[in-house]
Formats: C-alpha cells, structure tokens, sequence
C-alpha cells in the first residue's frame, strides 16, 4: 500500500484528538472520575452542616487549612460524614468525603458571629473621663469578642486606668469608676434608717469609685467600719434594724 494511503489513518485520529480536546473544557474529567478542589470551595457546605449545630447564617467561618486539597465529584455536593461545633471556643470539626468511596478528610476551623461593639472614638490619657461624645462603633467577628466591653453604658462616666487607643475594643479592666473618696481624706458617713438620718465623719482607709465598698476609721471612736462609696466625699454605712446607731460606730 503506497505510504501516502498508510498515513490516512494516522492523521484521521490525530485530527479527532485534537477535536476532542478543544472541545472538552480545560480540566474536565471523565464521567465517574474525581476531581480535586480546595477545601475553600466548599465553605458553604460546612456552614450548612454547622446550621445544624446551631450555628447562625450570619457567622463567619475560617478554615485551619483552605487551601487544602480534596478529591470530589464535578458538581456534586460533599458527603458529610459528621458535624461537631463548641460554641465556648468557636472551634468545629468536620469530617467530609469528596463522594462516596473517596478518601475521609477531617476539616478544622473557627466561627464567629459579627457583633457591634463601642470603641472609643479619640485616645485618652489615664485618668481621663469617658462621655457619650467619645463613644464610636466598630463590629468584629471573632470568637474572643465576649470578652469586650459590649453597651456604651458600662463606659460612659469612667475614667481610663491607663491611656487608651482611638478604635479598639475595650476590656472592663480597662476603665474604672472615677475616684469620689481619696485614701486619707476626711468623709462623711451616711446611715439613712426609717425615719432617721444620721452622720458621722471618717478617714478613708483606701480610696474608690461609686458603688465600691471601702473601710474608713471613725474619728470619733477610732474604729473601723465599712461603707458604700456615694457621692464625692460621701458614702453610706449599711442599716441594720437592731443596731442602726451602733453600725456608724463599729
């Protein structure tokens, strides 16, 4: 057979292959076959399976490891095999298949629910006083955020205990109640008791906010006792029905 008849054949399939693979999208596999895709494709998969756990919608999730690499069926869903989530630390675990018979993977990460929380809207230097004024927004998700000061009314009207950034979240231990009683100071006690009121001064054996319980030494009988910080220089003993006198005196 002259070669030029031989070669027929051979460029025939050569020109089907070649149709065959333009015709093909790039990366496609055979009907059956696995493909491998990251584990970031597939995020919203696992948040449907955390729904289940009581995640929120709204969460957002972030995987230990998104780039990794799982085998899956083109168009298919992930086969979850189980779901845990501890809402104490934000952390889950899924276990997933890319399809059945494929190999188990076990898929890590954290969630976060958004929440708004009040910053401070300028610095402040130690000692300085909180307004409304200096009150902004800011929202984060990230599982330590219950550890932020979340209402604006646990800020207004204390005092920074060290200077403070414009635009970070806060901690309660970041602000304290504004000092109204000064270790060494001469205060008032008040007893305020049904149908009488009664007075006496004290020296401030530590210093306090409102609302602190602090020890002073009655001038007059040189004792200790220990009452609510009030006002500026003033501050309640507690009313004991049987002793409402005595208790200014202890």
């Amino acid at each position: 057979m002259p070669r030029h008849l031989r070669e027929i054949p051979a460029r025939a399939a050569a020109a089907l292959l070649f149709i065959a693979a333009i015709a093909s999208p790039a990366g496609a596999a055979p009907d059956g076959a696995l493909i491998e895709t990251r584990l970031a494709d597939h995020v919203e998969e696992f948040r449907a399976a955390l729904a289940a756990k009581g995640v929120s919608p709204d969460a957002r999730l972030t995987l230990a490891a998104p780039e990794a690499i799982i085998e899956s069926a083109p168009g298919a869903p992930l086969v979850i095999e189980s779901a845990t989530f501890n809402p104490a630390t934000g952390r889950f675990l899924i276990r997933a298949r890319g399809a059945e018979g494929a190999p188990l993977i076990a898929v890590a990460g954290g969630v976060a629910t958004p929440v708004t929380l009040p910053v401070l809207a300028r610095a402040l230097d130690r000692n300085e006083a909180i307004s409304e004024e200096d009150i902004g927004w800011i929202e984060l998700a990230d599982a330590r955020a219950g550890a932020f000061v979340d209402d604006a009314d646990l800020l207004i009207g204390k005092v920074a205990r060290r200077p403070l950034p414009a635009g970070q979240p806060l901690r309660k231990t970041d602000v304290q109640s504004p000092v109204l009683v000064r270790r060494g100071e001469t205060t008032t006690i008040v007893l305020d008791a049904p149908g009488l009121r009664l007075t006496q001064g004290a020296v401030a054996l530590a210093s306090g906010g409102a609302g602190d319980i602090v020890a002073f030494r009655n001038i007059n009988s040189d004792r200790e006792i220990k009452a609510v910080v009030a006002a500026k220089g003033v501050a309640k003993a507690p009313f004991r029905l049987t002793q409402a006198v005595a208790s200014l005196e202890q």
